[in-house]
């Protein structure tokens, strides 16, 4: 947030530095039919750039919050015509989040790029969903979205090996032999004869 939204001039400055400096190969840019002359300019620049349109989460103060984006006929339009902008901008790939199945399977046809899923259903070209949603490494209580399946509870397996790594600290049981670095016998026996052996 913050970084390409002021210009297009500050998205330039802002997407090669990312690809300096992250050695990213390309950057993705939130936005859709406003965000047309910024993906261009950084289209220009060399720098392959990801689409995103319908909930777009760093605008979602704007959206009214996290809800689902093209539910109406007008709203669909809206998606539509955003994707359709960032594709003739230059986009090579269009992130379509938080729109019916119906939309984005008739978005993912209209459009010559591939589309990625989130929240979208399974008619886009592709899907996505945030590691840390998919593999459960979130405290309980987390809210997540409808569309977020997951898949493992690293949390849960985390909490517990953090808990049994404190009761054998606490026992002495870790670090185990196997887990230190040995002395020989003899060099154990000389060090401890040299230091027992100086006045204190």
């Amino acid at each position: 947030m913050g970084s390409y939204e002021i210009s297009p001039e500050q998205a330039v400055d802002s997407a090669i530095r990312v690809v300096k400096e992250g050695r990213v190969q390309g950057v993705k840019l939130e936005g859709g039919m406003e965000m047309a002359p910024t993906i261009e300019r950084i289209v220009r620049a060399g720098i392959p750039v990801v689409g995103h349109v319908g909930l777009t989460p760093q605008r979602q103060n704007t959206l009214g919050g996290f809800r689902v984006q093209g539910k109406t006929t007008l709203g669909a339009l809206k998606v539509l015509e955003d994707a359709m902008a960032v594709q003739e901008a230059g986009c090579f790939a269009v992130v379509l989040e938080a729109v019916p199945s119906e939309v984005a399977g008739i978005i993912t046809k209209k459009l010559r790029i591939p589309t990625i899923g989130i929240g979208a259903g399974n008619g886009c070209s592709g899907q996505v969903l945030v590691q840390v949603d998919m593999s459960g490494n979130f405290p309980p209580g987390r809210f997540l979205p409808k569309f977020v399946k997951q898949y493992g509870d690293v949390w849960s397996e985390s909490m517990r090996a953090i808990s049994n790594y404190k009761t054998e600290v606490k026992s002495r049981a870790y670090p185990a032999p196997e887990h230190t670095y040995p002395m020989p016998e003899k060099e154990l026996h000389e060090f401890d004869n040299l230091i027992n052996s100086k006045p204190a």
